[in-house]
């Protein structure tokens, strides 16, 4: 008899795993265009000194890395 094939790592393998890849994945979506040029493609007003476009990119990185944190943390 053959050992059975390893599972893969590319895949989530809970339900909080796949929760943390479509959140991921969405936020990541927001940061493309046509999503950015469609929402953010301006530069008023203007949010803690900077313009509304960069302190979009910046809300939107930060929740990136928060889901990545959440997830390690989770140990996913």
């Amino acid at each position: 008899m053959s050992a059975p094939a390893p599972r893969s790592h590319l895949r989530p393998r809970t339900g909080t795993g796949w929760a943390a890849l479509v959140a991921f994945l969405a936020l990541f979506g927001l940061t493309q265009p046509p999503a950015v040029t469609l929402i953010a493609n301006r530069v008023e007003p203007w949010i803690l000194g900077m313009p509304f476009l960069y302190a979009y990119l910046l809300g939107l990185y930060i929740l990136l890395i928060g889901v990545l944190v959440w997830a390690r943390l989770k140990d996913l």
